[in-house]
C-alpha cells in the first residue's frame, strides 16, 4: 500500500474523535453537602488559617469566628472561613488555653488556662484587662475552662483541678462569690468545661467528667440536669462544649462520642450528628460548637485539624 495513502486514511480516520474528546465534561469535585456540611476551612499548619489542635471556637455578634489552638493562636475568620487576623497569649510555655467567648460588646474573653487567669483583648488581639491568680481562695482559679455573661454584665467562669466550680465577677473584674460549688445532687462537679447563659438567665453547665450537663438559676440553685455516660441517644460521653440554639434548645459537643447532640430545655435528646472518622459528616476529638450566622453551626474538628459549617 502506498506510504502516502496509508498515512492519509489514518489522519481521516482520527479527525472526528477529536471533537469527541472535547465534548467530555472536565472533572470536578462533588459539593460539600454528606450530612449537611455546606463548608470547611482549615488545615494542620503554623500558617494563618491553619490549626495546632484547635481547642475552643466561639462567634461574635457581627458573625466572625475566634478559634484558639494548642499553638497558643487566637485567630479571627469571617463566617465564610476566610482568615483575618491573629495573635498569640503573652504566655505559653506552661500550657495553652481551652475557653473562650465573645462578649455583646465585641470582647474576646480567654480562660488562660495553665495561666490561672482570664483574659480580656478587642477584637483585634488588643489586650485590654486579665484577672484572677493560681490558686483555691476567692478571687483565684485553678485551670479555667470558660467563661460567659449574663444581661447585667456579670461575668461567670468555670474552672476545675480541685476547684471544681464556677465563680462570679463583676464587670470590672472583681470577685463576688463562688456560686457553684460542691456536690451537685450527691456528685461534685468534675471538670466543667463548658458554661452559657440563656434568654431565661439561667446557667447551663458541661460537667464533662460526670458526663452530665447541668442548669442553674443566677443564685446557684440546681434547677435540672441530664446526661450518664453512654453513646445511645440521651447519653453522652466528655461533653465539652455546649451552645444555645436560636430557638431555645442545647446543642452539646460531646468529644468522646465524637458527635453533636442537640436537648431540648427539659432534656431530651432530639437528635444527633456526626461520628467518629475523617470524612465530611464525621469528627475525631471535636473540643468546640458554636452558632453562627443564618443559623449556621460551626463544629472544631480537632484533630481533623478543620472546620466544618453545618446547615441542619
Amino acid at each position: 500500500m502506498n506510504a502516502n495513502f496509508l498515512d492519509s486514511f489514518v489522519r481521516s480516520s482520527l479527525r472526528p474523535l477529536v471533537p469527541f474528546f472535547l465534548l467530555l465534561p472536565a472533572c470536578s469535585p462533588p459539593p460539600l453537602t454528606p450530612n449537611g456540611v455546606v463548608h470547611t476551612f482549615g488545615y494542620q499548619g503554623m500558617g494563618p488559617g491553619e490549626f495546632g489542635y484547635p481547642r475552643a471556637i466561639a462567634a461574635s455578634p457581627d458573625g466572625k469566628l475566634f478559634i484558639v489552638d494548642k499553638t497558643a493562636r487566637i485567630q479571627r475568620f469571617d463566617a465564610d472561613g476566610n482568615y483575618e487576623t491573629g495573635w498569640s497569649m503573652p504566655e505559653y510555655v506552661a500550657g495553652k488555653p481551652v475557653g473562650l467567648s465573645v462578649h455583646a460588646d465585641g470582647r474576646v474573653f480567654v480562660a488562660d488556662t495553665h495561666y490561672h487567669r482570664v483574659m480580656v483583648f478587642d477584637p483585634d488581639g488588643t489586650e485590654l484587662a486579665r484577672f484572677g491568680s493560681p490558686g483555691n481562695g476567692d478571687g483565684q482559679f485553678q485551670l479555667p475552662t470558660d467563661v460567659t455573661f449574663d444581661v447585667r454584665g456579670f461575668i461567670y467562669v468555670a474552672e476545675y483541678n480541685g476547684n471544681d466550680r464556677v465563680t462570679k465577677w463583676s464587670r470590672d473584674y472583681q470577685f463576688i462569690s463562688s456560686l457553684i460549688d460542691g456536690d451537685i445532687d450527691g456528685r461534685p462537679l468534675r471538670r466543667p468545661s463548658a458554661i452559657s447563659i440563656d434568654d431565661q438567665q439561667t446557667l447551663w453547665i458541661a460537667d464533662a467528667c460526670n458526663h452530665r450537663i447541668l442548669r442553674f438559676d443566677l443564685d446557684g440553685n440546681l434547677l435540672a440536669q441530664f446526661g450518664r455516660m453512654g453513646k445511645d441517644p440521651g447519653e453522652m460521653r466528655y461533653p465539652y462544649d455546649l451552645a444555645l440554639t436560636p430557638d431555645g434548645d442545647l446543642l452539646v459537643c460531646e468529644y468522646g462520642n465524637c458527635r453533636l447532640q442537640w436537648f431540648d430545655a427539659a432534656g431530651n435528646s432530639l437528635r444527633t450528628w456526626g461520628g467518629p472518622g475523617r470524612q465530611l459528616g464525621e469528627l475525631n476529638s471535636p473540643w468546640g460548637a458554636t452558632y453562627g450566622p443564618e443559623g449556621r453551626v460551626f463544629v472544631l474538628d480537632s484533630l481533623n485539624a478543620r472546620v466544618q459549617k453545618i446547615k441542619l
